[in-house]
């Protein structure tokens, strides 16, 4: 599967790249929203997983162009956040995008990205 990331947090980006791609996935990753677009348009990714708190353009905003860009509309998004319920709810998430908190429990994505993988015909 063909996955992008965006996450502003070094550590963070690097420690998903590695348990991505461990598990057979081609991953690619950003350090902000705006480097997530111009990736994900020219790479067309199976799935996005994103923070919501980002500099240049935070998650909500990401999610907001890729549902009105045809070509990336249904990419499914992983939100992976420390972000606040409150700071989620005002940002108007969509409820299809799950939100998984960090410390990233990589059991719990696991398990997100085996639905996208259901959803998308294919072996996770």
């Amino acid at each position: 599967m063909r996955i992008l990331i965006a996450e502003d947090d070094e550590p963070v980006r690097e420690l998903l790249n590695a348990f991505l791609s461990d598990l057979g996935h081609e991953v690619q990753a950003a350090e902000n929203g705006t480097e997530l677009m111009r990736l994900a348009v020219e790479k067309r990714p199976d799935l996005i997983i994103t923070d919501m708190q980002m500099p240049e353009m935070r998650g909500d905003s990401m999610i907001a162009m890729i549902d009105m860009y045809p070509p990336l509309a249904g990419v499914p998004i992983i939100m992976v956040t420390g972000a606040t319920d409150g700071d989620l709810f005002d940002a108007g998430i969509p409820p299809a995008v799950p939100v998984l908190r960090k410390p990233v429990d990589f059991d719990r994505l696991t398990a997100e990205i085996r639905k996208v993988a259901l959803r998308l015909g294919e072996k996770s």
